[in-house]
């Protein structure tokens, strides 16, 4: 009876009560927690020791809990996370949970490969999710807690690094990230600060010390500033290569450095990006790409002439914004990469367009042109100058940008932006000589030679991957037209994944090109730029 009246009792407080749900992990939803470079990329892995972030639902309760001593305790607020690798599980440390996001801790002796995590709340598990755990794969933080633009980096007091507290070449100042590598105690005890470097840390500067600070995962790396380095957006990575397992490259993030006081300067950037106080900036191109496919035995190619514009107001809002594009210096010798992963449908969060006037008036030794605006949003403009193809069936236009002077102008101006009128010169051809590339391996340098344009301008190149689930990463390199020539190093490419195909074609790409510009002014803005860039496309490239 009594039993009887147990079960009753059960049953009604489940049918009031109904049991929570099991808590979810996301898709691609366990990353380092620095980073937060999705698993699908070659940097993307979870490392033994390292803080690691997984985001879902349910994972723990409405109002964050944090872990608030040592040791760091392996269920908090109802919340556990077990990691289960070669038949090996263990319990993870938790820093703290929510039911979105939950921060652990990947024990030091989990064993390497690939396995899966489960999270547990109030005694209800969820469905294993799949996670690879390595020796070392390095996380920087960085301000926007996104993983991208400016670093987590400090002095020796402890002030944050930034374009009004810029450091100095020769100064050490600490990066801070996750994923150095494993400790020999206990993860959940406050760490003992010993020096990792023999994981093999390299980046442009000489590393003082690398390894753990006083906090549970918490990697500081102490860097001595090379001598003859200053911008306001230094791009700055690591690399870690240990004892086992390949070196890995960190996440990119930037730095402001200053030859002399703290206040970092740029002729080329506006104040309002600076200074986060926002901007109005405008941007005019004039470009001639040569693309090549190679398909089906043989290589279709097009030159493109084309003309562009853009019209922007940068509000504070939009600048200090996590999810919009992270900015870097364009250094001569300096790289950076774009990790995406595209998806269909949202919003794209975009900055306020300025109307120009009708039309942009392009005039050079082959007539008159226009850009006209496209869409319905103000700010944007394009042309068509030309197009010269192989491909059958395909009709040609003449070609419009040859080597010579040209001028562009917007008439009596617009709404926003007044009259301007700004002009630039397209150099002597260019051309990408060992364009014969198809094979682009990832663990070797990549280098790229070139001829004729004019000597004083950049040369930029570029190169992209992406697999059949939509995986996507480029890259970007700066050089010198009057090198001739410019390699990219292993440690950029390896940030790319594995080519796929589509239709039999790889889904990698390359581009060359040269690219010059020319810094106006206009009423109604802080920032007007015109630019010409010519080069080469070559489709169908594979990344291994």
């Amino acid at each position: 009876m009594k039993n009887a009246v147990i079960a009753a009792l059960t049953a009604t407080l489940c049918a009031a009560f109904p049991l929570a749900a099991a808590p979810t992990i996301a898709a691609s939803g366990i990353k380092n927690n620095a980073s937060y470079v999705n698993p699908a990329f070659p940097n993307g892995s979870i490392a033994q020791g390292s803080l690691f972030a997984i985001f879902g639902a349910g994972l723990g309760p409405d109002q964050i809990q944090y872990a608030s001593n040592f040791p760091i305790p392996t269920n908090l607020s109802g919340t556990t996370v077990n990691v289960t690798v070669n038949g090996t599980t263990l319990p993870c440390p938790i820093i703290f949970t929510l039911a979105s996001q939950v921060a652990a801790i990947m024990p030091s002796t989990t064993p390497p490969g690939t396995g899966t995590v489960v999270v547990s709340y109030n005694g209800t598990a969820g469905s294993p999710a799949p996670v690879t755990v390595v020796a070392h794969s390095l996380g920087l933080f960085t301000v926007n807690q996104q993983g991208t633009g400016p670093g987590i980096v400090q002095d020796g007091s402890g002030k944050q690094n930034g374009t009004t507290n810029a450091f100095a070449p020769g100064q050490t100042v600490v990066f801070w990230g996750t994923g150095l590598g494993p400790i020999s105690g206990s993860d959940a005890a406050q760490p003992t600060q010993t020096n990792m470097q023999g994981a093999g840390i390299t980046v442009t500067a000489t590393v003082v010390y690398a390894g753990r600070s006083l906090d549970a995962a918490d990697d500081q790396i102490n860097v001595q500033l090379p001598a003859g380095v200053t911008g306001c957006y230094v791009p700055v990575y690591f690399t870690v290569a240990g004892s086992s397992g390949p070196t890995v490259t960190s996440n990119i993030v930037s730095i402001s450095i200053a030859a002399s006081g703290t206040t970092c300067t740029d002729a080329s950037a506006p104040p309002g990006l600076l200074n986060g106080t926002g901007y109005k900036a405008g941007s005019l191109g004039l470009s001639r790409f040569v693309t090549n496919l190679s398909l089906a035995g043989q290589t279709i190619a097009s030159t493109t002439d084309g003309g562009s514009g853009s019209f922007f107001s940068y509000t504070p809002a939009y600048l200090a914004n996590a999810g919009n594009f992270a900015y870097y210096d364009i250094t001569v010798g300096t790289c950076t990469v774009t990790q995406l992963i595209t998806s269909s449908g949202g919003t794209q969060n975009l900055p306020t367009g300025l109307d120009a006037g009708p039309v942009i008036n392009i005039t050079g030794p082959n007539g008159v042109k226009q850009m006209t605006k496209i869409g319905t949003t103000p700010g944007i403009y394009s042309a068509s100058l030309g197009t010269s193809t192989s491909i059958p069936g395909v009709p040609s236009t003449p070609l419009y940008l040859d080597p010579g002077t040209y001028t562009l102008d917007n008439g009596n101006g617009g709404a926003d932006v007044g009259p301007f009128k700004l002009t630039i010169t397209v150099p002597p051809t260019f051309n990408w000589t060992n364009q014969t590339i198809t094979t682009v391996d990832r663990t070797q340098p990549l280098t790229i030679t070139w001829t004729g344009g004019d000597p004083n301008s950049l040369v930029f190149v570029a190169g992209s991957s992406m697999v059949s689930n939509s995986v996507y990463a480029s890259f970007i390199c700066y050089g010198k037209d009057s090198d001739l020539s410019l390699t990219v190093p292993p440690a950029i490419l390896s940030l790319l994944p594995a080519s796929g195909t589509t239709s039999g074609v790889a889904t990698g790409g390359l581009e060359v090109y040269t690219y010059n510009t020319t810094t106006g002014s206009a009423p109604g803005l802080d920032l007007l730029t015109a630019s010409d860039s010519s080069g080469f496309v070559k489709n169908g490239v594979t990344f291994k």
